[in-house]
């Protein structure tokens, strides 16, 4: 199937060198981001549908991923094909420069052979894939990064130290987030105050909370075992779920795999307690399922949240896996399963309270008012 995607790829972009054409916006974004039904993106849905209501022309282009499971794209063009050029061009470029100048001069040098005829106002993209690439191909393009998971004070990929990150300063980029409680944090914590002129809050999908009819002892586990992760550290969340599992045997708890879920850690260990299952299903069916959410720092926590279910956070000694009591003030951060379960009314009110600083509902006019030319 990955050769059908490289050679529809290769006959699209060859076609497209001899096409004038111009767009509002070019999407992109990797794969591993069709996390919704029929595998649609779930992060530019809104912006898509959007488009088509307001004649915005848009380009939907897809970053393959040989690390996801998560299937393509029917409504994305295939990128491979431009993807493994610019890989193979890393590889052999021996410059002394950063990556930054090296994916612009690439993106100079492709853009006479397959871009020449293309124009783009607007290039909007998740987890900041190909930013200086597609600045390379159209510096003039006002460049976005759509937030598609947590973002915090010590997130080196946006801010550190109160130092903004290079891949986002140097290519002059907007974020899109979906609250204000976001914005807050990264304009406190930027010394340069470059993020004050560099955010519009656009919301995310609105959401009607979904009580479970009666109150049960089922919880969603979010598991984070992923390469992103050093063998130490994943084996530090699954040592700590093993624990909260032995301490809670009166709760059922029901895994589901992080999307990039590649075998990190053996499940069996888990499984084989008598109250643990696998769980398949979409995070709808796992709401409408458990009144109780688990996991050391998923976002999830953030849409469990929405839905007025408390998250209980596995205690790991980390900075990064502490995020949601350090930086996020989570109201139950040091609670148990069993304290949550006692004050269940209280706690799945006031969590959802919490939740909505974060995560607005969504603002079209926010969102064109932001964009070039719109």
């Amino acid at each position: 199937m990955r050769i059908y995607y490289f050679f529809y790829s290769v006959f699209y972009f060859i076609k497209l060198a001899f096409k004038k054409k111009h767009y509002s916006i070019i999407f992109y974004a990797p794969h591993h981001f069709n996390r919704g039904k029929n595998s649609e993106n779930i992060f530019f849905k809104d912006l898509l549908e959007l488009c088509k209501m307001h004649n915005l022309s848009f380009l939907y282009l897809e970053e393959p991923d040989v690390y996801s499971n998560q299937k393509r794209s029917k409504t994305a063009i295939p990128f491979d094909f431009i993807y493994y050029l610019i890989v193979l061009f890393r590889k052999f470029m021996k410059s002394n420069s950063s990556f930054i100048n090296d994916d612009k001069k690439i993106g100079v040098f492709l853009k006479k052979i397959f871009f020449t005829n293309i124009t783009f106002d607007n290039y909007i993209t998740i987890s900041q894939s190909m930013l200086s690439f597609f600045n390379g191909v159209s510096p003039d393009a006002r460049r976005f990064d759509l937030q598609h998971g947590t973002i915090h004070a010590a997130k080196k990929s946006y801010l550190y130290k109160g130092i903004v990150s290079n891949n986002l300063k140097e290519n002059d980029v907007n974020l899109f987030l979906s609250g204000n409680a976001y914005r807050d944090i990264l304009i406190k914590n930027d010394k340069s105050n470059y993020f004050y002129n560099h955010i519009q809050v656009i919301g995310i999908s609105s959401v009607n909370a979904i009580v479970p009819s009666e109150l049960n002892k089922n919880v969603l586990v979010s598991l984070q075992f992923t390469h992103d992760h050093s063998s130490d550290e994943n084996k530090k969340i699954a040592d700590s779920l093993e624990i909260q599992i032995k301490k809670e045997p009166t709760f059922h708890f029901y895994l589901k795999n992080h999307p990039r879920f590649n075998n990190e850690i053996d499940l069996s260990r888990f499984l084989s307690f008598p109250n643990v299952s696998l769980f398949s299903g979409n995070l709808k069916d796992s709401f409408d399922k458990c009144s109780f959410h688990l996991t050391s720092y998923s976002t999830v926590a953030f849409e469990a949240s929405l839905q007025a279910i408390p998250t209980c956070f596995l205690q790991l000694d980390s900075i990064k896996m502490s995020i949601f009591n350090m930086q996020y003030n989570y109201p139950y951060y040091n609670y148990l399963l069993s304290d949550l379960y006692d004050n269940y009314s209280v706690c799945s009110l006031e969590v959802q309270v919490w939740a909505k600083q974060f995560y607005h509902p969504f603002c079209e006019d926010s969102f064109l008012k932001s964009l070039k030319n719109a």
